[in-house]
């Protein structure tokens, strides 16, 4: 799906990224509740281009931010380091925040924390299933250790990047072993078929895409639990501060979108291929399957932060430790859990 000026269903597209609005659909909504008794706040959310953010998609087209009162508004991006500056930029009050990347953006002065899951499984420390290299045949490469000397395309600094080089550590390989080359996400597909390079790692869609466009596509690494893969929804923490009531309520929402979209695989499917360029029903359908969306925030998810900040320590993409304290809060997802029992109820129990 191009960018531009084209219409769609709820809003525009735009150059500087895809930006839809709760209120297209204020129209066919019968308004409920506390919420409908005065005009919906407004905010701007900064999301990927890719599945992990498909309960956001969600809740905007199925109106589930309005009815909470919230008229969210989508900025859709390319990476989390992208999503960190529009945040940063004024654009965004909340954005997507992977392990990967937020505590960099974090240390370098970002003041955000996540308040609600949106991506990972919460039951255990490690979760990256939706993360997998990719080659073609022909190359050689069959294997992890094959990597070496290789030229690897993936959007450097990104979750695929880290996994990358722990999957290569734990084969005794150093990420200085192979030749990494910065390509974006919609350009990897193109990039691994046309031979610009040997293999690509990623994050879904974009494995899914490879596997169905790429002739002959060999998968060498998918998941394996080798990092934990979180994403959690992160807010500026001005508005924290001030609106706490409008925290809880995008909390609640979001954790409605969650589980429609669990509860209703193919139809989030569908909605995503509104939001993703170049995505259609059959892949988004098979991509969707790889993910876990879980707004809960356990103590494994707590763990898995502070075991990421290791990682990120290691490659030299962090200075120095960073606390979890400093990317996460605690108290709204610990008092939406008490307050809407129902909309976790079909998770499974946090060991």
């Amino acid at each position: 799906m191009r960018r531009g000026a084209r219409r769609r269903r709820g809003g525009t597209l735009m150059v500087t990224g895809r930006v839809l609005s709760a209120s297209a659909v204020v129209a066919v909504l019968t308004m409920a509740g506390p919420a409908s008794a005065q005009p919906p706040a407004q905010m701007t959310a900064a999301v990927g281009g890719n599945m992990n953010h498909v309960p956001s998609f969600v809740g905007v087209e199925k109106g589930i931010f309005l009815k909470h009162g919230l008229d969210l508004k989508l900025k859709v991006l390319n990476t989390g380091q992208e999503m960190a500056k529009a945040l940063q930029a004024g654009e965004a009050q909340i954005i997507g925040s992977a392990y990967s990347n937020f505590p960099v953006a974090v240390e370098r002065g970002m003041g955000a924390r996540g308040v609600v899951g949106l991506m990972g499984d919460r039951t255990s420390r490690y979760s990256d299933d939706p993360i997998s290299i990719w080659t073609r045949k022909g190359t050689g490469i069959t294997k992890v250790e094959d990597l070496a000397g290789r030229k690897i395309g993936t959007p450097v600094g990104g979750t695929a990047d880290e996994y990358l080089g722990v999957v290569l550590k734990r084969k005794g390989l150093s990420r200085e072993k192979v030749n990494l080359l910065n390509v974006p996400p919609g350009n990897l597909v193109s990039a691994l078929q046309g031979g610009g390079v040997d293999a690509v790692a990623c994050w879904e869609p974009f494995g899914s895409l490879v596997q169905a466009r790429v002739p002959e596509a060999v998968l060498v690494s998918r998941g394996g639990g080798h990092i934990g893969y979180y994403i959690n929804m992160a807010v500026r923490n001005d508005v924290i501060d001030k609106s706490p009531e409008l925290v809880e309520r995008y909390v609640v929402a979001l954790a409605e979108a969650a589980q429609y979209t669990r509860q209703h695989l193919d139809d989030a499917a569908e909605i995503a291929t509104r939001w993703v360029t170049g995505l259609d029903g059959a892949v988004a359908k098979q991509a969707i399957r790889h993910m876990t969306f879980d707004p809960r925030i356990t103590q494994h998810t707590v763990a898995a932060w502070e075991e990421n900040v290791g990682i990120l320590l290691e490659q030299k993409k962090l200075r120095a430790a960073l606390p979890w304290q400093q990317g996460i809060e605690l108290r709204f997802i610990e008092k939406v859990m008490k307050s809407h029992p129902q909309l976790f109820s079909d998770l499974k129990p946090v060991p």
